[in-house]
């Protein structure tokens, strides 16, 4: 592991200094942002972990820097006036460390009018708002992004093609976004066992004023395989077809294999003089039971004095939790199937997160590209509804519901 992370920091400051050689042309511009965050939380069965991507996480008597800290470096190259490149390659803890997947952003970039661009190659995944600033930090107020939003959908890119349009008026400006491409996505809570996306397409509408902006978002996508849990469950429930008539429906529902999967979003926000008032809500839908109805979003008061932001954050994701008997009474429930059954209800609540966070922060900008922030999160988790956090054991064998304080301390820099 010692051996993969210092290669890739060695690709990194190779790029960095073969960009930087171009940047004497003037055509290339550097930029990049890097985060120092700790957290450490007062639970030893529900842990914090930033997305579902994550093995490591804070818990208990000791700080953890890896959930959190990231390095990222982006470069613009302008081949004309009207057509560039942008790469961005981010380094932070995830399941696999290697070009590919530090890789967020390399894309073709042009210009048709000044109203519409196109892009081609890799981009940020345009499903929530801030989608495109979901690992820099010092766009925001808070440490991170709310968990219970953006903590579902660990990708972070997506592979294809998007185009834009810009039209300005008096009060506002329009910009509507179409994306067409795939991807892959990490659902797995032990071994890396990626989730395939075909055929995913969004559309996104943005109303941006001065102290003012709306935006919603849809996207719709297919997942092409299952991951190695869901594969065993799904083929071992098949295999009761002679016992029970309802097996081979039960597998194909549980599967998420070729299944439809909906995402949709709705971002608001508000400057008041000093306050700032902002929040999104989202919808998760899909064709299998592993991905069921999930309602999230969350809702932020800010408060700026000076060089400091105070803040109040209030995030929540609710599914309704799965059980068996309840939703297929004619399972043969039994000394050789109870394991099964267990199984069963742990593939349909893996993805059922049930809780809700309510945090207070101070952000303090030491200068324009420099923020150290504070941020003290409570988190309310329903029974059968821990999935975000990082926990041994069956989400199904939590029964009872928990509360889990996290304190994060961060450094935000951009250059």
């Amino acid at each position: 592991m010692i051996k993969k992370q210092f290669s890739l920091i060695v690709v990194m400051m190779s790029l960095l200094t073969t960009f930087s050689v171009l940047a004497e042309q003037d055509k290339l511009k550097v930029s990049g942002f890097a985060t120092l965050a700790s957290a450490t939380a007062d639970t030893r069965n529900h842990q914090f972990r930033t997305d579902r991507s994550q093995k490591e996480i804070a818990k208990k008597d000791g700080f953890a820097f890896k959930p959190l800290s990231l390095i990222g470096v982006q470069f613009d190259y302008s081949f004309s006036r009207n057509l560039d490149f942008v790469g961005q390659f981010v380094y932070r803890e995830q399941d696999e460390q290697n070009l590919g997947s530090i890789t967020q952003m390399a894309f073709l970039r042009y210009d048709i009018t000044p109203s519409w661009q196109v892009r081609a190659g890799r981009l940020a995944a345009d499903i929530f708002h801030f989608s495109d600033t979901r690992d820099v930090s010092i766009a925001y107020p808070w440490v991170k992004v709310p968990t219970e939003v953006y903590g579902i959908v660990p990708a972070r890119s997506f592979d294809g093609a998007d185009i834009s349009y810009l039209k300005p008026y008096r009060d506002f400006n329009l910009l509507i976004k179409a994306f067409w491409g795939q991807g892959e996505s990490d659902f797995t809570r032990n071994d890396y066992s990626p989730i395939t996306f075909n055929d995913l397409r969004s559309i996104g509408i943005e109303f941006v004023a001065f102290d003012w902006s709306i935006a919603f978002k849809h996207t719709q996508t297919e997942a092409k395989n299952d991951n190695e849990d869901n594969v065993f469950v799904t083929t071992s429930v098949a295999q009761l077809q002679p016992f029970w008539s309802g097996a081979t429906a039960l597998a194909d529902s549980l599967s998420l294999r070729g299944a439809t999967i909906q995402y949709t979003s709705v971002y608001l926000n508000r400057y008041l003089g000093d306050w700032e008032i902002s929040g999104e809500l989202s919808h998760i839908d899909s064709d299998s039971i592993a991905l069921r109805p999930s309602l999230n979003g969350f809702v932020n008061i800010s408060y700026l004095y000076g060089a400091h932001t105070f803040y109040a954050l209030y995030s929540f994701a609710k599914t309704d939790a799965y059980y068996l008997s309840q939703e297929q009474p004619g399972f043969p429930i039994n000394e050789s199937t109870s394991e099964l059954a267990t199984l069963v209800e742990e593939v349909a609540s893996t993805l059922a997160h049930h809780q809700h966070s309510f945090s207070l922060g101070w952000r303090w900008d030491l200068k324009e590209n420099l923020a150290f922030k504070v941020q003290l999160e409570r988190t309310d988790i329903e029974a059968r509804g821990s999935g975000l956090r990082a926990r041994e054991g069956l989400v199904v064998d939590d029964e009872d519901d928990n509360v889990a304080h996290t304190l994060f301390l961060a450094l935000s820099y951009s250059f």
